[in-house]
């Protein structure tokens, strides 16, 4: 997937959001929202003050919830990355905590993001998160959420899962990221799920209950989805503006719709990724940095373009191509509506030139049900 960088500061999302940048970042989404309260540490019982075993004291909740020798167990290698004492940071309404590790294979990194207290927008949002799947065993409710770039390819992986959690006024949201599928190295949704949902158990998030956790799907989440975000551009529309003959897969995320094509690696309309982020603000408007690029008239309020080439390929989401990878990204502002759309397409010599994707590209856009 490509990460739209110019998200990850924006206010309009609940804390998770602002977890999975940290971890999206790590191996290749993102923001908070404003603060549904003033309470700290000590202004209400957080998961850390009664965790099994305790907590380790970094006066971050987030991280005293799932400390580094909890994270060790669902990757031995993993590093505490940025923790920033007890504050949750500015906009965000959830304490987060990131961690990682690197090899030669990628990235990996698991986030965790604590709102305490929650309100009940933040239990109802969580319970009800599309495409998840309910677990037993944890807390008030839980459910894992497949959000990961793996369907249809080498293996059927199905990866990158998020584990979200409620346990009385306390919200819960782990997101669990990992690299794409290389040679030799195939990603297990399974185990990924059974991992961050032990982890949880191990944090004193347990019901009493034993735990049941779901299977990840053998080919990535379904071809259909109530992922409101989906709806913006269906299936049939992306693949018939790039002239596509394949039908896509759609992988739905938390605030994003994905859609790849079969031929990733050949050059044509058919090796394309396409992706959509929609982010809300809660205030006045979207305060995102601005995207740098040429601006789109009768677009939204706002719309620029920017457009990049990998010239090697980008052998870490497909397999390598003689031909260069081409990645455009439209950005919309529409009143408090921010939308990235990205298209990741190898341009063939003998079909429509980048000049004509463009064009493509920015009409299917004006098109979008923003």
């Amino acid at each position: 997937m490509v990460a739209v960088e110019t998200s990850a500061a924006w206010a309009g999302r609940r804390g998770f959001a602002a977890a999975m940048t940290t971890a999206a970042l790590a191996v290749s989404l993102a923001a908070c929202s404003q603060p549904a309260g003033q309470g700290g540490p000590g202004s209400a019982p957080t998961a850390s003050t009664d965790a099994a075993g305790g907590g380790t004291g970094t006066g971050n909740p987030a991280c005293d919830l799932i400390t580094p020798e909890i994270a060790g167990k669902v990757v031995p290698d993993l590093s505490p990355v940025g923790q920033g004492g007890g504050a949750r940071p500015p906009g965000s309404e959830a304490y987060l905590c990131s961690y990682s590790s690197k090899s030669d294979s990628g990235s990996v990194a698991l986030s965790v993001a604590l709102t305490s207290p929650a309100s009940a927008a933040d239990v109802a949002a969580a319970k009800s998160a599309p495409d998840c799947s309910p677990v037993a065993g944890i807390g008030d409710f839980a459910c894992l959420q497949w959000t990961g770039h793996f369907q249809g390819e080498a293996g059927g992986a199905s990866a990158n899962v998020v584990l979200h959690a409620v346990r009385g006024t306390e919200v819960l949201e782990m997101p669990y990221v990992v690299p794409p599928p290389m040679a030799g190295s195939v990603p297990d949704g399974d185990a990924m799920a059974r991992a961050v949902s032990q982890a949880a158990i191990d944090a004193g998030w347990g019901n009493g209950t034993p735990l049941n956790v779901p299977a990840a799907p053998a080919v990535g989440p379904p071809d259909s989805t109530n992922n409101p975000v989906c709806a913006l551009l269906t299936a049939v529309e992306v693949r018939q503006a790039f002239g596509a003959s394949k039908e896509p897969q759609v992988l739905p995320g938390e605030v994003s719709c994905r859609y790849t094509f079969g031929n990733l690696g050949t050059p044509g309309p058919d090796s394309l990724i396409f992706t959509v982020e929609v982010l809300e603000a809660t205030g006045p408007g979207p305060d995102a940095p601005a995207m740098e690029g040429e601006s789109i008239a009768g677009l939204g309020d706002k719309a620029v373009f920017l457009a990049r080439t990998e010239p090697t390929g980008s052998k870490s989401l497909r397999p390598a191509a003689n031909v260069p990878t081409t990645v455009m990204y439209i950005q919309v502002t529409k009143g408090q509506t921010l939308a990235t759309f990205v298209a990741e397409i190898l341009i063939s010599p003998a079909g429509p030139s980048a000049e004509q994707t463009k064009q493509q590209f920015i009409a299917l856009v004006r098109s979008a049900r923003l």
